[in-house]
């Protein structure tokens, strides 16, 4: 066996981070050798409204120029992350008017901001609950509960999948992350 250096590398990061209240700014940046791309959104939980949009391209093939996309996001104001969200957004940013990044960060977002109802839900929970033994076809209920939306969305949560995860899933293994701060004006 030999090792390669890979000739391409991107990483994508989001953060949530509480405002105030039922306030959340949701921050996605995408690195690579030529891009610095970063988006903000500042969104109402549990609708998923946004009610605030930046962007910023601190490096890019043409910076200066595709800075002035950034006015597009402020169609953003208004949506919801629902059904649909992707291709609306888009629809706001992307394309030959917009940026391609930016439309990118923006799927990150959306799956960003449906996991505040998780972080919420897991949060509200007694620790007793939350540090109990996991046992995830309960696991699964109680986020079907709690989350309706989830339900047919993926492999694990459909429907005709919930005997397969009785039998089948095994505990939920969270994995140790140091999270990020910053300041919030």
């Amino acid at each position: 066996m030999r090792e390669v250096r890979a000739v391409f590398h991107r990483t994508k990061a989001v953060s949530i981070y509480p405002i105030e209240g039922d306030r959340f700014l949701i921050e996605a940046t995408l690195q690579d050798e030529v891009h610095d791309v970063h988006v903000e959104v500042e969104i109402l939980h549990p609708i998923l409204e946004i009610v605030a949009a930046r962007s910023e391209v601190r490096n890019g093939p043409f910076t200066a120029v595709c800075n002035l996309t950034h006015p597009n996001v402020q169609g953003l104001v208004g949506m919801r992350v629902a059904r649909g969200f992707t291709q609306a957004a888009r629809s706001v940013v992307g394309g030959v008017r917009g940026c391609h990044r930016v439309s990118e960060l923006l799927v990150e977002v959306g799956q960003a901001a449906y996991q505040l109802h998780f972080v919420r839900f897991f949060a509200s929970l007694p620790s007793e609950v939350r540090n109990a033994e996991d046992d995830p076809p309960r696991r699964r209920q109680a986020v079907l509960a709690a989350v309706p939306g989830m339900r047919n969305t993926c492999f694990s949560y459909s429907d005709e999948n919930e005997q397969l995860v009785a039998e089948r899933a095994t505990p939920l293994q969270l994995r140790e992350q140091t999270m990020p701060t910053r300041v919030i004006p």
